[in-house]
């Protein structure tokens, strides 16, 4: 297989390593303004454009919108099947946020813990949940291959929190 294609015939690797790319995610925010002031006061998500029924912030130096939703699902009431988050590159951002979120006295949906313990997919994560209910996971793995690596590796997810 080449390296300008994955196993399914995708192109995911052509752009090529020099191109920086940011994510963009659009979710529901069924009170914009208190997701807003969520995202920016625990965060620290720098605001971007902002209209009567969304909102643009930068996560991470990623585009996160914020949609304004009548429409409410049902709450997800654990982490699976749809949460999102940041990959931080080394532990010391990962344990600041932490401390942040600690000093803050928000709550975390899953408190903080190391998963895989000393084995190549070891990380560090925990969770939060907005005020629109949607999930986030910030964690850090202690190898890096282990993020988009490891294909052999069968491992995915938390059993304990199916």
């Amino acid at each position: 297989m080449d390296k300008g294609s994955d196993q399914f015939g995708g192109a995911a690797g052509a752009i090529g390593v020099s191109e920086q790319l940011r994510f963009h995610l659009s979710i529901p925010a069924p009170d914009l303004d208190a997701s807003v002031r969520w995202y920016v006061q625990v965060l620290g998500c720098r605001m971007g454009r902002r209209s009567p029924v969304s909102a643009i912030l930068d996560l991470y130096g990623h585009q996160l919108v914020l949609q304004q939703s009548s429409v409410l699902e049902p709450l997800q009431q654990g982490i699976y099947p749809r949460h999102f988050g940041v990959i931080f590159n080394t532990i010391e951002p990962w344990q600041c946020l932490r401390d942040q979120i600690k000093a803050a006295a928000e709550p975390f949906a899953v408190p903080p813990k190391c998963r895989f313990r000393a084995e190549l997919l070891e990380h560090w994560t925990f969770f939060l949940k907005d005020p629109g209910g949607n999930w986030l996971e910030f964690k850090h793995y202690s190898q890096s291959e282990a993020v988009l690596q490891c294909t052999e590796i069968a491992a995915v997810g938390d059993q304990e929190l199916r």
